[in-house]
């Protein structure tokens, strides 16, 4: 007989079946390669044993130092391991009526940011938030499994107004991830931004990707 899941288990399910750094995770560095268009950049990052991230040879007044920042912060936010109590314990967990492809929208209470999920099989598919002005929502669209967990390896992002609901910014991105000594890092992103009809294109590269010694 198949028990059905509470909304609270099956985003539970979901979310330790993502993959995470385990606590001997020593961190990394990797050499970048920033291209926007013509315009290309270099620079040295590093993600040290208690996650803080360092970057080397980008000037803070640089467009591209922020970004690059944001997004290793986003890394480790999403390789971190969080116990679920610690991180969901206080919310209420709420599930919508199946759809088409199998997804259960699941609705979540007490949450800051009032997200809203997706959850299909063992997967977190759709992520919505809101974050001052404005609301986004994250779709999953392919993910690698691994023995530890999955990972996404193309997703779409879409911001929009948290007001009026107009549409901001698209972004498409996709992956690819190395196995460095048992553990996953990020190694290529191509990103496809589109905002006021103008479309950017940028692509991230990781290389000489090396874990930290003690």
């Amino acid at each position: 007989m198949t028990v059905a899941l509470s909304a609270r288990d099956r985003f539970q399910q979901a979310y330790e079946n993502r993959y995470t750094w385990d606590e001997q995770f020593p961190g990394y560095t990797a050499r970048v390669s920033w291209r926007t268009g013509e315009q290309q950049v270099t620079a040295q990052v590093r993600i040290e044993r208690d996650l803080s991230v360092v970057i080397e040879g980008l000037s803070p007044e640089q467009p591209q130092y922020k970004e690059l920042l944001g997004l290793m912060r986003d890394v480790v936010t999403h390789r971190q391991r969080r116990d679920f109590t610690t991180a969901h314990g206080q919310n209420e967990f709420t599930s919508g009526e199946p759809l088409p492809d199998g997804s259960v929208p699941i609705r979540v209470t007490g949450d800051a940011m009032g997200s809203h999920y997706q959850v299909r099989g063992s997967v977190i598919t759709q992520v919505s938030r809101v974050m001052g002005g404005s609301a986004f929502t994250i779709d999953t669209l392919s993910v690698e499994q691994t023995a530890q967990g999955y990972f996404p390896l193309h997703y779409r992002v879409q911001f929009t107004d948290a007001a009026t609901g107009e549409p901001q910014q698209v972004v498409d991105i996709r992956e690819r991830y190395a196995l460095v000594d048992g553990y996953y890092l990020l190694q290529e992103r191509r990103q496809t931004a589109t905002k006021n009809g103008v479309t950017t294109e940028t692509v991230i590269e990781f290389t000489d990707l090396q874990l930290l010694t003690a």
